[in-house]
């Protein structure tokens, strides 16, 4: 039997891994519930990490998503992503409305690019070298971005950092949009 520290790990690494896979695939909670036999509010509850599902259900929503089982239960160990939404409001002494996104010393190579992409496109990039981590700002529409088995849904004004050494996309939801991007590469 579980601890309740293992077993809220365990749902919290299942609430994680069922939204981003359901994201990637595109589905919505509808969808996801039509193709699993299972209800919209047991599908947001385990995504939310507050409903307890049982094998039965694990195995369908494995099934319906084309992932093992282990795929959605297991801890995510890659690298760290940061995400910091339109809403936070800059730090009193920015009285410009300044926000620092994230500050850190560049000792590599730095690429500084907008990116546009049409309504529906997908732009999937290579793994960069060891230790790259990608920066992320939302000009206009909502973009899923981040590393392809790890991706964070974005809306205007919303800020990502990931690591950029394994293969990563960006996608337009809906609409176009547009983001201002810094690649870095250490030395």
């Amino acid at each position: 039997m579980l601890d309740t520290a293992t077993g809220k790990g365990v749902r919290a690494s299942l609430a994680s891994n069922l939204r981003r896979l359901r994201v990637a695939r595109h589905l919505s909670l509808s969808e996801l519930a039509r193709a699993t036999a299972l209800s919209k509010a047991t599908l947001s509850g385990i995504e939310r990490g507050s409903a307890n599902p049982t094998l039965d259900t694990l195995a369908a929503l494995a099934n319906a998503l084309h992932v093992s089982m282990e795929d959605l239960l297991e801890e995510a160990a890659a690298g760290e992503i940061r995400i910091v939404r339109a809403s936070r409001e800059p730090r009193s002494a920015d009285r410009i409305g300044l926000r620092v996104l994230e500050a850190s010393v560049f000792d590599g190579e730095a690429e500084f690019f907008e990116l546009s992409l049409p309504a529906l496109c997908v732009h999937e990039a290579q793994a960069r070298a060891s230790g790259s981590r990608t920066q992320v700002l939302v000009l206009q529409g909502k973009l899923i971005a981040g590393p392809v088995e790890r991706i964070s849904e974005l809306t205007a004004g919303d800020y990502a950092s990931f690591p950029a050494d394994v293969p990563h996309s960006y996608e337009a939801v809906r609409g176009a949009a547009r983001a201002l991007m810094l690649a870095y590469t250490p030395s």
